[in-house]
């Protein structure tokens, strides 16, 4: 299979599906492509490959993945990669325990903004006592760089809440690319959804999540301080995990360009692979997908989907 199947198919597919599963309603029509099923149910998975340093890997076939669907290997009917424009909301932790890192914060926004794609468009939320939107849309990267000046960090940390309010937030943007970059420590203490109840939505959210995730502990953390902070960094690496984006640990004493870039290449740099759900005899069945590739390589794609 070539580089691009069926290209036009595939992008009105994306344009309805948003990469995730739906029963199409009515045959999909174009001037470019013959009619489709009404009973098709066509997935669309998002996939990011990098080498070991984290660099993409750009070129692949399709012939140079296999996907799985509870296990089982599964046809690839449409294959492409391309740079798309997505609508991504930034979640910024401005919350009193990033007091000593929120100049790094703001610095590695700034990277990731300076290397978007220029038709992206942005929504800004802070993570503090409660979730707050800074700017609900914008075209301009440098009205966020702006926005974010004012900033100064205290009050307590509903981090679940605001990454929830993000989720719903997304789904009302105008493009089918959606993400979300959360930048934060992983520490939570004032939200009223639990981790358990924000993980529930973003496996089942049609929303990739990137985190830069801060590792600071202050000089002399010991026990269950120390126990709790691996906790919030291992809650920002399963945000990313389960919704198919890339996590990236930052230290204090790192500059925080690289990770910022790391993630803006992961965004911009995807293949999607479509294949046919299965007809198992049951919509509300939860379907686990396996993305694997046959070359040495780090694979980063969603773990599942339900169709509705």
């Amino acid at each position: 299979m070539g580089e691009c199947f069926g290209k036009s198919f595939v992008y009105a597919a994306a344009a309805a599906c948003a990469f995730l599963p739906h029963t199409f309603a009515q045959p999909l029509r174009s001037p470019d492509h013959p009619q489709f099923r009404a009973d098709t149910r066509l997935i669309l998975v998002p996939i990011t490959v990098t080498d070991g340093r984290g660099s993409n890997i750009q070129g692949l076939r399709a012939d140079s993945f296999t996907i799985l669907d509870n296990r089982r290997p599964q046809p690839i009917v449409a294959f492409y990669s391309e740079d798309a424009p997505s609508s991504i909301g930034i979640v910024l932790d401005v919350s009193g325990s990033t007091k000593g890192i929120l100049d790094q914060e703001k610095a590695a926004i700034r990277t990731f903004l300076q290397s978007s794609n220029p038709e992206d468009d942005f929504f800004l939320m802070t993570v503090s006592s409660s979730p707050r939107v800074l700017a609900d849309r914008v075209n301009d990267p440098g009205d966020i760089d702006s926005l974010l000046l004012w900033e100064q960090a205290g009050g307590d940390t509903a981090l679940c809440d605001t990454v929830y309010f993000a989720l719903h937030q997304g789904q009302t943007r105008p493009k089918s690319r959606r993400a979300l970059l959360v930048i934060s420590d992983g520490m939570d203490n004032h939200s009223r959804y639990s981790k358990q109840e924000l993980m529930r939505e973003v496996m089942e959210a049609d929303t990739q999540i990137y985190t830069i995730a801060l590792n600071n502990p202050p000089v002399g953390m010991k026990g269950l301080a120390m126990a709790e902070s691996q906790r919030g960094l291992a809650f920002m690496d399963d945000l990313a995990e389960k919704s198919g984006g890339v996590s990236v640990r930052l230290r204090s004493h790192e500059d925080p360009s690289a990770a910022a870039a790391r993630i803006s290449a992961a965004i911009r740099n995807q293949y999607v692979i479509g294949y046919q759900s299965p007809d198992e005899g049951r919509s509300d069945q939860w379907h686990r997908i396996q993305v694997k590739v046959n070359l040495k390589a780090n694979v980063y794609a969603r773990t599942g989907y339900q169709l509705r």
